[in-house]
């Protein structure tokens, strides 16, 4: 599927798990927030918001991905880095677990100025439960109703989907690894049947930079990073990857999980990794073992630039 190639990606990350003032930048390609420079303090939280700028032909469109796990975090770091959510053009959902659309029905009330389109994959709409040690947890539903309520322009899809005309979501991730499969805990509703929950709502944005190769930016990466990786390079044609960015959730999985995924990564030979949310800390210590001109962490107010040369 042919989509156009751009003159740049940045990502910024308005909502992870961290914020580490010490965790280093590297000039033009990935730059850190300094703390005494901000009209207010971040907000470090259990979820995930990424504004996404598309520079086409000097043409710049604003994708927010993912909402946060709920409003405050949401809202207290888009005012911190000052933006406007009146700036944004498009919304796009990774996943239907609450950590990532948590502030969004907030987010789409604050809006002026008209519907904004909405996309995501049709089985974000499904109850989802999560069987932990400690006890059940859900069911978790974001209701279509009440995006409908809002006044969005909803684009719902199960196969790839162009967003904005100039980036791609993949659709259902195409498995193609023996290693990469969620864990049985995660659960969903299915006309009022649970079973396992193999995430077909999951999928990545996708773009294309110019002379740089691809953008491959995962929410909690459920269906496995190097699966949604390679199903990008399918789906595009482009096998060069500039960048991976994203919640990988590995540590749950243990060793053997993070060990193959390693390997496959390497196989992908991205010029940077970047992983926070859900990866865990003992693989992203893994990560940053394995990986140690080339990986970083993921961390509120973090600016990441891929320009095309």
């Amino acid at each position: 599927m042919k989509i156009p190639a751009l003159q740049s990606v940045t990502v910024e990350i308005l909502v992870d798990n961290f914020f580490d003032v010490f965790e280093p930048s590297r000039p033009g390609i990935v730059e850190r927030v300094v703390p005494g420079r901000l009209k207010k303090p971040l907000v470090a939280a259990h979820g995930l918001a990424y504004l996404i700028t598309l520079n086409h032909q000097g043409k710049l469109s604003r994708i927010l991905m993912d909402a946060a796990n709920a409003p405050l975090p949401l809202f207290n770091n888009l005012e911190a880095l000052e933006h406007n959510i009146n700036d944004i053009d498009a919304v796009a959902l990774s996943h239907g677990h609450p950590d990532h659309y948590g502030g969004l029905l907030e987010f789409l009330a604050r809006r002026t100025g008209g519907p904004i389109p909405v996309y995501l994959h049709k089985d974000v709409f499904l109850p989802k439960v999560l069987i932990t040690p400690r006890g059940r947890i859900g069911p978790w539903v974001l209701e279509l109703d009440q995006l409908v309520a809002a006044g969005v322009e909803l684009y719902e899809n199960q196969g790839p989907q162009l967003v904005l005309g100039q980036a791609l979501l993949t659709g259902t991730v195409e498995a193609t690894t023996d290693y990469e499969k969620p864990l049985p805990g995660f659960r969903r509703k299915v006309a009022g049947q649970e079973e396992q929950d193999l995430f077909p709502d999951e999928q990545a944005l996708v773009a294309v930079v110019e002379g740089r190769g691809l953008v491959v930016i995962g929410g909690c990466s459920h269906p496995g990073i190097v699966n949604m990786v390679k199903y990008a390079q399918k789906l595009t044609g482009v096998q060069k990857v500039s960048l991976i960015l994203g919640g990988f959730h590995l540590t749950p999985h243990g060793d053997d999980m993070i060990r193959d995924t390693i390997a496959g990564l390497k196989e992908l030979d991205p010029e940077l990794i970047i992983a926070g949310h859900c990866t865990g800390f003992r693989a992203l210590t893994k990560l940053a073992a394995a990986f140690p001109d080339n990986f970083m962490v993921s961390c509120v107010g973090t600016k990441v630039m891929v320009v095309g040369g």
